[in-house]
């Protein structure tokens, strides 16, 4: 097959790449803005705070996507051409979450509200829910099911756009802190009410109310991905928390430069997954998905490699001084990248399209008991530091890579 027809055949994939591409673009732009200047104005220790509040967030979210992300994607794809059937998907996905965004609502304000931990900055992790509309709004999982990108593009290179001007308008000094999660939040609403315009009425979806039935399929469905989800979280994004816990603000927004970059790394693979996730549901061509994790693998390791030469100059950029600490934390995260480019293609996109969703849930849960475990034992030893937390990191991908290799090949779907 010729360079051309390989083009022609994938035009619809590699058009949704390159809006990809200009996102993440973007993405990797507006911290390199934003991140410096507030570390500057408003210091370490405040912005470890907005940093903790975001990373309980963001567990939050997981129960508000309740796995929807990859079912609901998956399911739009299979009936994009069915508008009926279509309607029904968007409705039921978007109730369902609703009824999930109100509980979490609920507890996480009763909680902020009790506990004396949070009554310094009991505002921060209030706004910060802002967040979630975020969430409950964007519907990734629907504009990835039908191949169109763009729009997923269009809204949050828009709403980010007007988040990074409006920091460096309204932040000014210190005691400005609370426009950050702020200004979030309502960047988050308006970008979700932009997508909520282009489903219902560019792309001509009707919302229908859902019978309890409808709903509780649905959660049945998302559930294994749900419980996937939430195993993967806890070790990639529980350190923050466990840093901030046990060692300090300052650390955590230390050890949150690591992990900026570590999410940089990993954007190829995160493009790359959502562009051919739809085609990948369809196909189920193993040939074409080894191909595409090999490649992925293969220019991440190249970032890796200017990351760790550049890695001092990297955090004076964050920073405007150098930290050692950082440095370290950012090369160890470095190499877990790598291994998450095997990973993401040997897990979500294979074993979910493929029918294999709960074996999926088993790895994913398997990977969440060894690091707890790991945790566990670093803990009672009194060997928790940044270094440690990270090296945690890397050896659950590592365990991770070996689960499904294992799985995979009795499954002979690798």
């Amino acid at each position: 097959m010729s360079i051309k027809e390989k083009v022609a055949r994938n035009k619809t994939v590699l058009a949704n790449f390159s809006y990809l591409s200009i996102l993440q673009v973007f993405t990797i732009l507006f911290p390199l803005l934003t991140y410096p200047y507030l570390l500057r104005v408003i210091g370490l220790e405040l912005y470890g705070v907005i940093i903790f509040a975001q990373s309980i967030i963001i567990y939050i979210s997981l129960v508000i996507n309740f796995g929807f992300n990859m079912s609901s994607a998956k399911e739009v794809a299979i009936h994009k051409e069915d508008k009926d059937k279509l309607s029904r998907i968007v409705s039921t996905t978007y109730i369902s979450k609703f009824i999930l965004w109100v509980i979490c609502g609920v507890g996480y304000l009763i909680v902020i509200t009790t506990f004396d931990f949070f009554r310094e900055y009991y505002w921060v992790y209030f706004l910060s829910y802002l967040l979630t509309f975020n969430e409950l709004l964007l519907p990734t999982w629907f504009f990835q099911g039908i191949e169109k990108m763009k729009y997923i593009t269009i809204v949050n290179v828009s709403s980010r756009l007007v988040f990074v001007a409006a920091i460096f308008l309204f932040v000014k000094e210190k005691s400005d802190y609370l426009y950050v999660p702020l200004l979030n939040g309502i960047g988050a609403i308006v970008a979700g009410l932009l997508a909520l315009y282009i489903v219902f009425k560019k792309e001509g979806v009707q919302f229908r109310l859902s019978s309890i039935y409808g709903i509780k399929e649905d959660y049945q469905r998302s559930f294994p991905l749900f419980v996937s989800s939430i195993s993967t979280q806890i070790y990639v994004n529980v350190n923050k928390l466990v840093v901030g816990s046990c060692l300090g603000m300052s650390e955590v927004a230390i050890y949150d430069i690591g992990e900026k970059v570590l999410h940089l790394m990993k954007l190829p693979i995160q493009m790359v997954a959502q562009a051919t996730f739809p085609k990948i549901s369809r196909e189920k061509n193993i040939h074409f998905l080894n191909r595409l994790m090999f490649m992925v693998a293969g220019i991440v390791t190249v970032g890796y490699i200017i990351m760790f030469v550049c890695s001092k100059w990297i955090v004076y950029l964050f920073t405007g001084e150098y930290i050692s600490e950082a440095v370290t934390v950012m090369r160890i995260l470095g190499v877990s990248a790598i291994l998450v480019a095997f990973n993401s293609f040997m897990g979500g996109n294979r074993l979910v399209p493929f029918g294999y969703s709960k074996v999926y849930m088993q790895v994913m849960m398997q990977n969440c008991i060894f690091f707890l475990v790991g945790m566990f034992v670093l803990w009672i030893g009194g060997w928790i530091n940044m270094y440690s937390v990270a090296s945690m990191v890397l050896a659950v991908e590592i365990f991770c890579m070996v689960m499904l290799i294992v799985s995979e090949r009795k499954l002979k779907i690798i």
